[in-house]
């Protein structure tokens, strides 16, 4: 692989362009390779791979931004389908002993209690019903990649070149697209857009981080988790001696994460007061399945669809939201119900045409999703073990901003769920970590979404998750979508939203590597 291009690329070009080197594009990048490996090309293909980090193939998830202690939200069973799991699980078993001292050197309390609790399943390999640290598969599929376009480079099928550079736009030109940085551009004859969910939502307005005796963290990704978790250690350290108050705006992934973090470090555990979550729903995803309860409850709404005609999207989002709310009357939780409702609106999905499946990848896949959150036991055991000594709680509430309450003291302002009335929260407030979902695309994001919107080349879809594809990934000629920016469209005769799960993301790369060698494969025709 190459890290600068040379001079003559820069008016020749690339045959292919990736911008954005996360899992999604890094798994259409080996799917890709996988399919032309016994094609005789006249010259290698010339493939670029940007991003603004310099952390490639893993993303914000599997990479350094993430940390090295973060654990994985599902199982290692649930969260890669086969060929894949059989794969990494062999790696896992030939590396664990270095993987596993490392870990042991960077981790703290809670990483000496998951050791612990999973000694017998580690001495065994039995690897499938743990919830493994994210950065594992970060390593492994780097090293996977990294092998696979040697290989390749050195049978001269392909040149691989890593260019790290923040990309402001991309233009269309004759030859295909010029992508431009703030001080270079680059042409490519195709682009793959893989540049995962927008930031979070921006929940102040403000670009000051330390105002006093409050500290504000936007994005706790965005220069690293494990230098997040390092600043509030230090503001901490500086400021207070014990029952300061963190606040973390949302209750996702992200959120379970942050709180996880905090508390594996006793630097900053013994100095909190309090750790709250403020979230519209008040709710936190579900770890607690039960196989009775799943054989005893049945998705009766959605069942009853089965026989109806003319089904259209919304009544299936109706009757899904009507079997969630008898589970949680049941006292059934997500991860309970997921598999059977998630089933049977499935099946029902192959009955809607394409229009009305656009309306439900749009309008209700999400919001369906968003109570189906589940997460593993070991999130949750925190909270409830913090609950017990009265340290943590869970506003209902959407989060409209921070406030001065007195000298050089801050709480924090918020619209209640139930009562629709603005409060003030009566505690104050020293940290707060926003972990909120991500920006939709209607609102202004970054350079790079704003001037490919106002271009026309990328189009919102309805969702205002994602951009408008034909079948074949397309936002335009020769201009594919990949990743969670596929959410809100129909691929395939299927719904597609919240790209996120990983095997979700290794199925959309395969169709996309069959499309782009399929086109790969007619160059190679007009060459010869």
């Amino acid at each position: 692989m190459r890290t600068k291009t040379k001079d003559f690329l820069d008016t020749l070009g690339f045959d292919l362009a990736f911008i954005g080197s996360g899992i999604s594009s890094s798994y259409t990048l080996l799917h890709f390779l996988d399919q032309i490996k016994d094609k005789d090309n006249v010259v290698p293909l010339r493939i670029a791979i940007f991003d603004k980090e310099e952390d490639f193939f893993t993303g914000i998830p599997y990479g350094k931004r993430s940390g090295s202690s973060s654990l994985l939200i599902t199982s290692l069973r649930n969260f890669l389908p086969e060929p894949e799991l059989e794969n990494f699980i062999n790696w896992l078993t030939k590396n664990k002993n270095n993987l596993l001292k490392e870990l042991k050197e960077e981790g703290g309390e809670l990483i000496s209690e998951w050791f612990f609790d999973n000694c017998k399943a580690l001495e065994k390999n039995a690897w499938e019903d743990i919830f493994i640290p994210r950065h594992f598969f970060g390593r492994y599929f780097t090293q996977l990649l990294t092998q696979k376009i040697k290989e390749y480079e050195e049978r001269k099928i392909v040149i691989v070149y890593l260019i790290q550079l923040n990309v402001e736009n991309i233009t269309t030109i004759a030859q295909g697209y010029k992508i431009w940085g703030a001080t270079k551009s680059y042409i490519a004859n195709k682009v793959v857009l893989s540049i995962g969910s927008p930031p979070p939502k921006k929940l102040w307005n403000t670009d000051l981080k330390i105002k006093n005796n409050l500290v504000l963290f936007t994005d706790p990704y965005d220069n690293g988790i494990e230098n997040t978790i390092l600043e509030i250690q230090q503001f901490l350290i500086n400021n207070y001696s014990r029952n300061s108050n963190i606040l973390i705006v949302g209750s996702n992934a992200s959120a379970l994460e942050v709180l996880f973090l905090m508390n594996d470090n006793s630097s900053i555990s013994k100095r909190v007061g309090k750790f709250t979550f403020i979230s519209t729903q008040g709710l936190l995803p579900d770890f607690n399945k039960s196989d009775a309860d799943q054989k005893i409850f049945k998705p009766e709404n959605l069942l009853k669809l089965d026989t109806k005609s003319n089904l259209t999207a919304k009544d299936i989002g109706n009757a899904a939201f009507a079997d969630l709310d008898q589970a949680e009357k049941m006292g059934i939780g997500a991860a309970t119900s997921v598999l059977p409702i998630s089933k049977a609106f499935g099946h029902l999905l192959n009955k809607l045409n394409i229009l009305e499946l656009r309306i439900f990848a749009c309008y209700f896949g999400n919001e369906i999703g968003r109570r189906q959150r589940c997460a593993g036991i070991f999130y949750i055991e925190i909270i409830n073990r913090l609950k017990k000594l009265n340290k943590f709680d869970h506003i209902a509430g959407r989060f409209l901003n921070y406030v001065s309450v007195s000298s050089n003291t801050y709480s924090f302002k918020y619209l209640d769920t139930q009562t629709q009335t603005e409060i003030t929260h009566k505690e104050p407030v020293n940290i707060i970590v926003n972990c909120i979902g991500s920006e939709t695309l209607n609102n202004p994001i970054s350079n790079l979404y704003t001037n490919l919107i106002d271009s026309g080349l990328c189009i919102p879809n309805e969702s205002n998750r994602g951009f408008k594809v034909n079948s074949d990934f397309e936002a335009a000629d020769n201009f594919y979508i990949m990743g969670p920016l596929l959410s809100g469209n129909v691929v395939n005769n299927k719904a597609v939203w919240h790209v996120e799960h990983c095997g979700r993301i290794i199925g959309f790369s395969k169709m996309l590597s069959l499309i782009l060698s399929k086109k790969y494969v007619k160059l190679l025709e007009l060459q010869k």
